[in-house]
């Protein structure tokens, strides 16, 4: 069975994957299934959320 792999941010369109790749030993981390839909992150929104340097301010 296939599903659809969408990006949880912008909505793209990633690809589809099989429901067997989902057990394999390293699966996406990042990755919630609802029905017959993955979501994922895109490259691009997963670059834009990463934080490089972390500062706090009291």
């Amino acid at each position: 069975m296939f599903l659809i792999k969408i990006c949880q941010i912008c909505d793209e369109v990633l690809g589809q994957i099989e429901l067997d790749d989902l057990t394999q030993e390293l699966p996406d981390s990042i990755m919630n299934v609802t029905g017959n839909i993955a979501h994922a992150l895109c490259p691009d929104c997963k670059d834009e959320l990463e934080m490089e340097d972390y500062i706090r301010l009291n």
